[in-house]
């Protein structure tokens, strides 16, 4: 790397003068790559991504967010938003460029009356449900309780109360959004509505949410939760079995083919077991739960069987520890209308011939709630699965799992797999061109319209985007 296009380079090209009138208009933090607070301000969950932008900004507020967009754009760099740092794509981070650290804008105000709650884009998951448990509620979110609320949120929110509540962008009222001219808007129904279609599930490209409003729902704190692990060998069984289970309403599941994972309440003595697993949730009645998971936990001997009422924050948990920070991860996915004999075929051979223990491949059921009429830019609500390929690995330098991330995503679209889903599209350096369209759909060309129309320039294209890559 040259040394004008090297981090410290880029700050010393702009001058200190120039850096200095940008704190001079933020009240919050500015982190260079001299600072302390480098590092931390520039990590992320998905420890493949390891990036190293020029100038950090942790915003307080709106005006210090539309500080530095409009310094991104007067000095041509690069902007990326980093809210609470998940991002398994990596595009919170960008290389000599801007990064908008959200980080500050963790708050959670709840109106337990109304049942609504304003929420920043900073918040992890966690923290929501710990805050509106308190008050037997909650609203739809990530699976996992080191999801931060921003970027599942816009790219969807497919999480545990799906097919009971829908997706995360199905709950959501209004959001304030600092659009790419800097200018402050209010997103819902009712105003600026064709931004508010676009954001619930365009992805980040539109604008910078600082606030979400979202109706919360009565649950738990008690939910019937599903955990069961068979044997290896019973995986064709298991699968049979599954893709022939109606699903009530109130219950979302996932099916993981893998490893027995090292999580409570699981033994330690059968952690890293070659299993599948169905992991559910009953957002209803915890005792007619069981009744429901029943075909699911008498399929044939389990290995584990720790299915019980609990609390709905504990499969958030489980969640987290699955997913570690700082492990390398790759995520693929399809979309399918049925669980084929192809399909089932393919979940089993390509998880046997993964190159690790921690690769595997697993089917989320969707529909229910998922699949109505909603008018946002979310496009694959008819699909009754989601298909996920993920790669795990802990050593540095490993092809071998986003080989085989790559090859399992294509086998599964020949034989009937499209589509994707913005929160697991996999996406490595250079390579977002090709999934707008899978992601997007139908939607594409009005997500074209309205982009050109709040962000001509493409100042958030550091990511998913639907500007023409040749205009870029």
């Amino acid at each position: 790397m040259s040394t004008d296009r090297h981090p410290l380079g880029i700050i010393k090209n702009l001058g200190e003068k120039t850096i200095r009138g940008l704190d001079d208009q933020i009240t919050g933090d500015l982190i260079l790559p001299d600072n302390e607070q480098y590092d931390d301000a520039r990590d992320v969950w998905n420890g493949l991504i390891n990036r190293y932008p020029a100038v950090i900004v942790r915003a307080l507020d709106s005006d210090d967010v539309a500080a530095a967009i409009n310094f991104a754009r007067e000095q041509n760099l690069t902007l990326s938003i980093r809210g609470g740092a998940h991002h398994q794509a990596g595009e919170a981070i960008v290389d000599n460029g801007v990064v908008i650290d959200l980080a500050a804008f963790d708050h959670i105000d709840i109106d337990a009356e109304e049942q609504i709650a304003n929420i920043g884009p900073g918040t992890q998951t966690k923290e929501v449900i710990k805050t509106t448990q308190a008050h037997g509620l909650a609203t739809p979110t990530g699976s996992a309780g080191c999801v931060g609320m921003g970027g599942t949120t816009l790219g969807g929110g497919i999480g545990w109360l799906r097919r009971k509540h829908g997706l995360s962008v199905d709950s959501l009222r209004s959001m304030e959004v600092v659009t790419a001219d800097g200018t402050a808007h209010t997103a819902s129904e009712n105003q600026n509505a064709d931004l508010f279609w676009a954001l619930r599930g365009g992805g980040g490209q539109f604008g910078i949410v600082t606030n979400f409003e979202f109706e919360l729902y009565d649950v738990g704190p008690l939910i019937g939760g599903l955990i069961t692990f068979y044997p290896a060998d019973a995986a064709r069984t298991v699968l049979e079995t599954y893709s022939e289970f109606t699903e009530p309403e109130a219950m979302s599941s996932i099916v993981n083919y893998g490893e027995v994972p090292a999580v409570p309440p699981i033994p330690e003595s059968q952690q890293g077991e070659p299993a599948i697993g169905i992991i559910g949730c009953y957002a209803g009645n915890p005792e007619t739960a069981m009744d429901a998971f029943a075909p699911l936990r008498e399929i044939t001997e389990p290995l584990i069987d720790a299915t019980e009422p609990m609390a709905y924050t504990a499969l958030h948990e489980m969640g987290t520890l699955m997913h570690p920070w700082g492990r390398k991860y790759i995520n693929r996915s399809v979309f399918v209308d049925e669980l084929t004999e192809q399909i089932l075929e393919l979940v089993i051979t390509q998880t046997d011939t993964a190159p690790g223990e921690m690769d595997g491949v697993g089917i989320w059921s969707m529909g229910g709630a998922i699949d109505d009429d909603s008018e946002t830019a979310y496009a694959w609500r008819d699909k009754s699965y989601l298909i996920l390929i993920e790669a795990a690995w802990e050593d540095h330098d490993n092809p071998a799992h986003i080989e085989w991330a790559h090859e399992t995503e294509q086998r599964f679209r020949e034989v009937g797999g499209e589509g994707a889903y913005a929160g697991y599209a996999g996406v490595e350096e250079g390579e977002w061109e090709q999934w707008e369209r899978k992601i997007f759909d139908d939607n594409y060309d009005r997500l074209r319209t309205l982009k050109a129309r709040y962000d001509p320039a493409g100042i958030f294209d550091h990511g998913l985007s639907v500007t023409p890559k040749t205009e870029q």
